[in-house]
Protein backbone atom coordinates (compact mmCIF):
# COMPACT_ATOMS: atom_id res chain seq x y z
CA UNK A 1 0.00 0.00 0.00
CA UNK A 2 1.42 3.38 -1.04
CA UNK A 3 1.35 6.48 1.17
CA UNK A 4 1.41 10.07 -0.04
CA UNK A 5 2.34 12.16 3.01
CA UNK A 6 1.95 15.90 3.43
CA UNK A 7 4.04 17.31 6.29
CA UNK A 8 3.64 20.84 7.66
CA UNK A 9 2.53 22.11 4.23
CA UNK A 10 2.03 25.85 4.02
CA UNK A 11 1.05 28.27 1.28
CA UNK A 12 1.08 32.03 1.48
CA UNK A 13 -0.04 34.65 -1.00
CA UNK A 14 1.54 37.87 0.19
CA UNK A 15 0.31 38.41 3.73
CA UNK A 16 -2.51 35.87 3.41
CA UNK A 17 -1.80 32.42 4.87
CA UNK A 18 -3.94 29.96 2.86
CA UNK A 19 -2.52 26.70 4.25
CA UNK A 20 -1.40 26.67 7.89
CA UNK A 21 0.98 23.77 8.40
CA UNK A 22 -1.12 20.98 6.89
CA UNK A 23 -0.11 17.45 7.93
CA UNK A 24 -2.05 14.43 6.65
CA UNK A 25 -1.65 11.15 4.77
CA UNK A 26 -3.32 9.74 1.67
CA UNK A 27 -3.30 5.94 1.34
CA UNK A 28 -4.16 3.53 -1.44
CA UNK A 29 -7.94 3.75 -1.50
CA UNK A 30 -10.39 6.67 -1.49
CA UNK A 31 -9.30 9.73 0.47
CA UNK A 32 -11.76 12.63 0.73
CA UNK A 33 -10.93 16.27 1.42
CA UNK A 34 -14.10 17.68 2.95
CA UNK A 35 -14.68 21.30 3.82
CA UNK A 36 -16.43 24.51 2.78
CA UNK A 37 -15.34 26.74 -0.08
CA UNK A 38 -12.14 28.51 0.91
CA UNK A 39 -11.03 25.80 3.35
CA UNK A 40 -7.87 25.07 1.32
CA UNK A 41 -8.89 21.89 -0.54
CA UNK A 42 -7.87 23.02 -4.02
CA UNK A 43 -4.68 24.66 -2.76
CA UNK A 44 -3.56 21.40 -1.13
CA UNK A 45 -4.13 19.47 -4.35
CA UNK A 46 -2.37 22.12 -6.43
CA UNK A 47 0.65 21.93 -4.10
CA UNK A 48 0.65 18.11 -4.09
CA UNK A 49 0.60 18.01 -7.88
CA UNK A 50 3.12 20.80 -8.38
CA UNK A 51 0.65 23.09 -10.16
CA UNK A 52 1.61 25.80 -7.69
CA UNK A 53 4.73 26.11 -5.55
CA UNK A 54 4.36 25.44 -1.84
CA UNK A 55 5.64 28.00 0.64
CA UNK A 56 6.90 25.40 3.10
CA UNK A 57 6.69 21.80 4.22
CA UNK A 58 7.17 18.57 2.30
CA UNK A 59 5.27 16.07 0.14
CA UNK A 60 6.59 12.49 0.00
CA UNK A 61 5.49 9.31 -1.75
CA UNK A 62 6.53 6.21 0.18
CA UNK A 63 9.23 8.28 1.86
CA UNK A 64 10.61 9.93 -1.30
CA UNK A 65 10.33 13.67 -1.88
CA UNK A 66 7.96 13.95 -4.84
CA UNK A 67 9.63 17.04 -6.27
CA UNK A 68 13.00 15.34 -6.23
CA UNK A 69 11.36 12.41 -8.06
CA UNK A 70 10.45 14.84 -10.85
CA UNK A 71 9.16 13.16 -14.00
CA UNK A 72 8.84 9.76 -12.29
CA UNK A 73 6.31 11.31 -9.90
CA UNK A 74 4.40 13.14 -12.62
CA UNK A 75 4.05 9.88 -14.57
CA UNK A 76 2.20 8.39 -11.60
CA UNK A 77 -0.25 11.28 -11.19
CA UNK A 78 -3.39 12.50 -12.96
CA UNK A 79 -5.39 15.57 -11.91
CA UNK A 80 -8.92 16.57 -12.86
CA UNK A 81 -9.21 20.31 -12.31
CA UNK A 82 -12.44 21.88 -11.13
CA UNK A 83 -12.55 23.80 -14.40
CA UNK A 84 -10.95 21.41 -16.88
CA UNK A 85 -9.57 22.94 -20.10
CA UNK A 86 -10.64 21.41 -23.42
CA UNK A 87 -10.02 21.86 -27.13
CA UNK A 88 -13.60 22.55 -28.35
CA UNK A 89 -12.91 21.65 -31.97
CA UNK A 90 -11.57 18.19 -31.02
CA UNK A 91 -13.78 15.15 -30.90
CA UNK A 92 -13.85 13.09 -27.69
CA UNK A 93 -11.68 10.52 -29.45
CA UNK A 94 -9.13 13.10 -30.63
CA UNK A 95 -8.94 14.69 -27.20
CA UNK A 96 -8.37 11.40 -25.39
CA UNK A 97 -5.87 10.21 -27.98
CA UNK A 98 -3.91 13.44 -27.53
CA UNK A 99 -4.05 12.95 -23.75
CA UNK A 100 -2.88 9.34 -24.07
CA UNK A 101 0.13 10.40 -26.13
CA UNK A 102 1.00 13.07 -23.56
CA UNK A 103 0.86 10.38 -20.88
CA UNK A 104 3.30 8.25 -22.90
CA UNK A 105 0.92 5.35 -23.52
CA UNK A 106 2.18 2.73 -26.00
CA UNK A 107 0.47 3.20 -29.37
CA UNK A 108 -1.02 -0.33 -29.57
CA UNK A 109 -2.90 0.18 -26.28
CA UNK A 110 -4.42 3.60 -26.92
CA UNK A 111 -7.57 2.76 -28.90
CA UNK A 112 -8.76 0.06 -26.50
CA UNK A 113 -8.06 2.32 -23.53
CA UNK A 114 -10.04 5.21 -25.05
CA UNK A 115 -13.03 2.95 -25.57
CA UNK A 116 -12.71 1.55 -22.06
CA UNK A 117 -12.79 4.92 -20.29
CA UNK A 118 -15.54 6.33 -22.52
CA UNK A 119 -17.61 3.26 -21.68
CA UNK A 120 -17.10 3.83 -17.97
CA UNK A 121 -18.45 7.41 -18.20
CA UNK A 122 -21.28 6.55 -20.64
CA UNK A 123 -19.86 8.49 -23.59
CA UNK A 124 -19.21 5.61 -25.98
CA UNK A 125 -21.82 6.90 -28.43
CA UNK A 126 -20.15 10.32 -28.46
CA UNK A 127 -16.73 9.07 -29.55
CA UNK A 128 -16.69 11.18 -32.73
CA UNK A 129 -18.71 14.16 -31.48
CA UNK A 130 -16.96 17.50 -31.13
CA UNK A 131 -16.49 18.67 -27.55
CA UNK A 132 -18.09 22.04 -28.35
CA UNK A 133 -21.39 20.18 -28.80
CA UNK A 134 -21.19 18.64 -25.30
CA UNK A 135 -23.31 19.75 -22.37
CA UNK A 136 -21.63 20.75 -19.12
CA UNK A 137 -22.27 17.31 -17.63
CA UNK A 138 -20.84 15.56 -20.69
CA UNK A 139 -17.68 17.67 -20.46
CA UNK A 140 -17.36 16.74 -16.80
CA UNK A 141 -17.62 13.05 -17.68
CA UNK A 142 -15.01 13.48 -20.43
CA UNK A 143 -12.72 15.11 -17.87
CA UNK A 144 -13.15 12.07 -15.61
CA UNK A 145 -12.33 9.79 -18.57
CA UNK A 146 -9.18 11.77 -19.29
CA UNK A 147 -8.11 11.59 -15.64
CA UNK A 148 -8.47 7.80 -15.33
CA UNK A 149 -6.90 7.13 -18.73
CA UNK A 150 -4.03 4.64 -18.33
CA UNK A 151 -4.99 3.94 -14.66
CA UNK A 152 -2.52 6.25 -12.85
CA UNK A 153 -1.30 5.39 -9.34
CA UNK A 154 -2.42 8.77 -7.95
CA UNK A 155 -5.77 10.22 -9.02
CA UNK A 156 -6.82 13.70 -7.88
CA UNK A 157 -10.35 15.01 -8.44
CA UNK A 158 -11.38 18.58 -7.64
CA UNK A 159 -15.20 18.80 -7.28
CA UNK A 160 -15.70 15.95 -9.79
CA UNK A 161 -19.51 15.82 -9.54
CA UNK A 162 -20.13 19.41 -10.70
CA UNK A 163 -22.76 19.26 -13.44
CA UNK A 164 -23.44 15.53 -13.09
CA UNK A 165 -26.99 14.26 -12.73
CA UNK A 166 -27.84 11.81 -9.90
CA UNK A 167 -27.29 8.73 -12.08
CA UNK A 168 -23.85 9.92 -13.22
CA UNK A 169 -22.87 10.78 -9.64
CA UNK A 170 -23.54 7.18 -8.69
CA UNK A 171 -21.61 5.96 -11.73
CA UNK A 172 -18.64 8.09 -10.64
CA UNK A 173 -18.72 6.36 -7.25
CA UNK A 174 -18.72 2.95 -8.94
CA UNK A 175 -15.66 3.92 -11.00
CA UNK A 176 -13.82 5.07 -7.88
CA UNK A 177 -14.58 1.82 -6.05
CA UNK A 178 -13.16 -0.14 -9.01
CA UNK A 179 -9.94 1.88 -9.02
CA UNK A 180 -9.28 2.17 -5.29
CA UNK A 181 -7.52 -1.19 -4.96
CA UNK A 182 -4.55 0.04 -6.99
CA UNK A 183 -4.62 3.85 -6.76
CA UNK A 184 -4.36 6.63 -4.21
CA UNK A 185 -7.57 8.53 -4.96
CA UNK A 186 -8.00 12.04 -3.57
CA UNK A 187 -11.44 13.62 -3.97
CA UNK A 188 -12.08 17.22 -2.96
CA UNK A 189 -15.68 18.19 -2.33
CA UNK A 190 -18.09 20.12 -0.16
CA UNK A 191 -20.96 17.88 -1.32
CA UNK A 192 -21.13 15.15 1.31
CA UNK A 193 -23.21 12.75 -0.81
CA UNK A 194 -20.32 12.48 -3.28
CA UNK A 195 -18.21 10.54 -0.80
CA UNK A 196 -20.47 9.42 2.04
CA UNK A 197 -20.55 5.71 1.20
CA UNK A 198 -17.17 5.17 -0.49
CA UNK A 199 -14.55 7.01 1.60
CA UNK A 200 -11.79 5.04 3.33
CA UNK A 201 -10.09 8.05 4.92
CA UNK A 202 -11.48 11.51 5.55
CA UNK A 203 -9.57 14.78 5.94
CA UNK A 204 -11.81 17.55 7.30
CA UNK A 205 -10.55 21.06 6.61
CA UNK A 206 -11.50 24.51 7.80
CA UNK A 207 -9.74 27.84 7.21
CA UNK A 208 -6.52 26.28 5.95
CA UNK A 209 -6.10 23.78 8.78
CA UNK A 210 -6.74 20.05 9.22
CA UNK A 211 -9.53 19.57 11.75
CA UNK A 212 -9.52 15.76 11.61
CA UNK A 213 -7.89 12.94 9.60
CA UNK A 214 -9.08 9.36 10.13
CA UNK A 215 -11.55 6.80 8.85
CA UNK A 216 -15.20 7.93 8.97
CA UNK A 217 -15.92 5.16 11.49
CA UNK A 218 -13.24 6.45 13.87
CA UNK A 219 -14.44 10.03 13.51
CA UNK A 220 -18.03 9.01 14.22
CA UNK A 221 -16.88 7.86 17.66
CA UNK A 222 -15.77 11.41 18.47
CA UNK A 223 -19.25 12.83 17.97
CA UNK A 224 -21.47 9.92 18.99
CA UNK A 225 -23.84 11.21 21.68
CA UNK A 226 -23.52 14.82 20.44
CA UNK A 227 -25.84 14.73 17.42
CA UNK A 228 -29.49 15.64 18.03
CA UNK A 229 -32.66 15.74 15.94
CA UNK A 230 -34.71 18.82 16.83
CA UNK A 231 -38.51 18.57 16.38
CA UNK A 232 -40.33 21.53 14.85
CA UNK A 233 -41.83 22.50 18.19
CA UNK A 234 -38.33 23.03 19.65
CA UNK A 235 -36.62 24.85 16.78
CA UNK A 236 -37.41 28.27 18.20
CA UNK A 237 -35.60 27.37 21.43
CA UNK A 238 -32.18 27.38 19.73
CA UNK A 239 -30.27 30.13 17.92
CA UNK A 240 -30.89 29.60 14.21
CA UNK A 241 -27.12 29.48 13.53
CA UNK A 242 -26.89 26.34 15.70
CA UNK A 243 -29.30 24.40 13.49
CA UNK A 244 -28.53 22.63 10.22
CA UNK A 245 -30.63 20.42 8.00
CA UNK A 246 -30.24 16.90 6.64
CA UNK A 247 -32.98 15.58 4.37
CA UNK A 248 -36.20 16.37 6.31
CA UNK A 249 -34.52 16.63 9.72
CA UNK A 250 -33.46 19.68 11.72
CA UNK A 251 -30.28 18.91 13.67
CA UNK A 252 -27.78 20.41 16.07
CA UNK A 253 -24.53 19.44 17.81
CA UNK A 254 -24.46 19.57 21.60
CA UNK A 255 -22.68 17.69 24.41
CA UNK A 256 -25.88 17.90 26.48
CA UNK A 257 -29.55 17.58 25.53
CA UNK A 258 -30.24 20.92 23.81
CA UNK A 259 -34.07 21.08 23.99
CA UNK A 260 -36.76 19.21 25.94
CA UNK A 261 -37.86 17.08 22.99
CA UNK A 262 -34.51 16.61 21.21
CA UNK A 263 -33.73 13.04 20.18
CA UNK A 264 -30.17 11.68 20.02
CA UNK A 265 -29.24 10.67 16.48
CA UNK A 266 -26.67 8.26 15.01
CA UNK A 267 -23.88 10.31 13.37
CA UNK A 268 -23.65 10.64 9.60
CA UNK A 269 -21.01 12.02 7.24
CA UNK A 270 -23.05 15.22 7.04
CA UNK A 271 -22.68 15.59 10.81
CA UNK A 272 -18.91 15.20 10.51
CA UNK A 273 -18.87 18.05 7.99
CA UNK A 274 -20.73 20.40 10.32
CA UNK A 275 -18.68 19.39 13.35
CA UNK A 276 -15.58 20.32 11.38
CA UNK A 277 -16.83 23.90 11.10
CA UNK A 278 -17.45 24.34 14.85
CA UNK A 279 -15.12 25.97 17.33
CA UNK A 280 -14.16 24.01 20.39
CA UNK A 281 -12.10 20.99 19.29
CA UNK A 282 -14.81 18.37 18.78
CA UNK A 283 -12.31 15.89 17.30
CA UNK A 284 -9.49 16.40 19.82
Amino acid sequence: MSVLRVENLSKRYGKKQVLKGITCEFHTGINALLGPNGAGKTTIMNCISGVIKKSGGSVTLDGQDVFEMGEKYREKLSFQFQYQPFYPSYTAHEFLRFSALLKGMPEPLIEDEIRRVLGLVNLSENLDDKIKSFSGGMKQRLAIAQTILNSPEILIFDEPSAGLDPFEREQFKRIMVKLKETSIIIISTHIVSDIDTITDDLIILNKGSVIANDSPEALFEHIRGMVWDIPKADIGLLPIENIYYEDTKSKTISKTKPTPNAVMSEPTMNDLYFCGQLDGGVFE
